[in-house]
């Protein structure tokens, strides 16, 4: 579970905001099949701007299926519908593993109007935890890092400043700030997270794949 959300953050670009609010839908259809893309509203993007969400990377679909696994043996979301796998669709689908309750938002002041303000304060702290007990916080990575690294990842392996703008919702100024940084600082993270050397050429061949079917005009 602990994995499940870093990858998130590290594969599918996705912010605490984001990981949060999923419910069940976003990732399994009514049939029971696992979603590889689904497009993720304003009202739930960190930046107020809808874009689409990947979950075609082989270890983040691997994890999603494990986490479903556990979801279903544990009976958490459960629905007495056969539909969505057995889960309720308009459940939070992201829980506390020590609780198996929803991280969910916390109220977070008003805005300008009178609107509620929300913030994933549980889940940051949690995210937070994770990084500290990694040992990774001694060399100065934070929460940010992971956005960060999943820009140099998906520039390493040939996706285009284009593409990483559409599925990360940075602008190409952010980007280009990212890939001019001393990518030494994210070699730790790096070698925690995958624990092992991937082929380059294997890499490239399969985030081309996914970006000509995502992004075919």
């Amino acid at each position: 579970m602990n994995k499940l959300v870093i990858q998130l953050m590290t594969t599918a670009a996705m912010r605490e905001i984001e990981i949060a609010t999923l419910v069940v839908s976003d990732f399994i259809s009514a049939n029971g099949e696992l979603n590889e893309l689904f497009i993720i509203d304003a009202e739930r993007a960190y930046n107020g701007r809808e874009r689409p969400i990947l979950f075609s990377h082989d270890d983040l679909k691997q994890s999603i299926e494990q986490y479903i696994t556990l979801l279903k043996a544990e009976r958490v979301l459960a629905s007495p519908l056969k539909s969505y796998l057995g889960l309720c669709p308009t459940a939070l689908f992201i829980v506390n593993p020590e609780t198996f309750k929803p991280f969910g938002v916390q109220k977070r002041g008003t805005k300008a109007g009178g609107a509620v303000n929300y913030a994933p304060y549980t889940l940051n702290r949690y995210v937070d935890e994770l990084i500290t007990n990694a040992g990774l916080s001694d060399i100065g990575i934070k929460r940010k890092s992971l956005t960060r690294l999943y820009v140099i990842e998906a520039f390493k392996s040939d996706i285009t400043i284009k593409d990483i703008c559409l599925t990360s919702g940075l602008s190409v100024d952010t980007i280009m700030k990212v890939l001019a940084m001393d990518l030494e600082q994210y070699s730790p993270l790096v070698q925690w997270w995958n624990k092992r050397e991937r082929a380059k050429e294997a890499r490239i061949d399969r985030m081309k794949k996914i970006r000509q079917w995502t992004f075919r005009d």
